[in-house]
């Protein structure tokens, strides 16, 4: 049976409080040079919640919550139409407002095969292009249940080659999202799958327990601006994130990074490449610190990212430099 939409039924629930509850699973290949090795997997509880309204160029629109566990990653604030789902801005965890320009159109109707849409456009200072289609109805299998959905399939080009593919029920929502990230050579860096767990329903905000109490600074290294961290570095990556987050922080606390070389060859042991240092503008915020490749790319070997809260030593991040 065709899926239909009525006139009278909305595009998704929309009362405040209504919650649409995933499991993420995270898949990398291994780095091991054993291909019977099974991929790296990490299992994630993420939630979508439908917050109060916010107005953007003055514009009501609807909070959309993203948590990861009970930690609150963004909102996106959203506004159900006509033509569909479209996203004009996003707040950070810090609280800045990135706008997306145009406004995203998350999902275009009408819900139909052959359906398309392209974002061609930036989400902050994030050059970002994609290409949408609605590619048909498939069934689809859940922890929620059994669902008989659209498929909507997506083709980004920028920021990084990706695929992304979302299967939607009217009036229900989202019910699984896959995405396989690619590398320049179109293989596949990193595959993520999110399935619904249940069907939504409203709920109050995750709440934290206060004890125990979360670190004041947490920090790790990627080789992206934003995503994943990691720990292990090819010789040719461009640059190095040193990521920071800091909770509950003291007035203008100072935060250090000191890049260091551990164990390098033809380097000192313990030698310091190099330093910088940031003033966070609010209790809750976070920040970047860059170091990009020496000419001639990264030496093999073993460093270490040292972080300083108001000099006071707080977190080490260790990784690895190879070939």
């Amino acid at each position: 049976m065709p899926l239909i939409c009525g006139a009278a039924e909305p595009l998704l629930p929309m009362a405040e409080g209504t919650t649409w509850n995933y499991e993420l699973v995270q898949e990398r290949p291994s780095a091991s040079l054993d291909l019977t090795e099974p991929n790296e997997q990490e299992r994630l509880s993420v939630s979508y919640r439908v917050g109060g309204t916010a107005k953007i160029d003055n514009k009501d629109l609807r909070r959309l919550e993203i948590y990861r566990g009970d930690t609150l990653e963004t909102v996106d604030l959203i506004a159900v139409e006509e033509r569909g789902l479209i996203c004009p801005a996003r707040v950070l965890p810090e609280g800045a407002i990135i706008k997306l320009i145009p406004p995203q159109m998350m999902l275009s109707t009408p819900l139909k095969t052959g359906t398309k849409w392209d974002f061609d456009g930036t989400i902050g200072d994030t050059k970002v292009n994609q290409r949408y289609e609605i590619v048909g109805e498939e069934d689809v299998d859940v922890p929620a249940g059994k669902f008989h959905a659209w498929r909507i399939h997506c083709e980004q080009i920028l920021p990084t080659p990706a695929t992304i593919d979302r299967w939607f029920v009217p009036t229900t929502g989202f019910v699984k999202v896959e995405t396989a990230v690619k590398g320049p050579s179109g293989g596949v860096l990193q595959k993520s799958s999110l399935s619904l767990k249940e069907p939504p329903k409203v709920t109050s905000a995750p709440q934290k327990n206060s004890p125990p109490q979360p670190e004041k600074l947490s920090a790790g290294v990627s080789n992206e601006p934003r995503g994943e961290f990691k720990t292990d570095f090819k010789s040719d990556a461009p640059a190095i994130y040193a990521r920071w987050r800091g909770q509950g922080l003291p007035d203008h606390a100072k935060i250090r990074a000191s890049f260091i070389a551990g164990n390098v060859a033809d380097v000192s042991a313990d030698y310091e490449i190099d330093e910088a240092s940031a003033v966070a503008p609010t209790p809750n915020s976070s920040g970047t610190f860059t170091l990009s490749k020496p000419e001639g790319g990264w030496a093999p070997g073993n460093y270490r990212v040292e972080f300083f809260l108001n000099d006071a030593p707080t977190e080490t991040v260790k990784f690895k430099i190879s070939k």
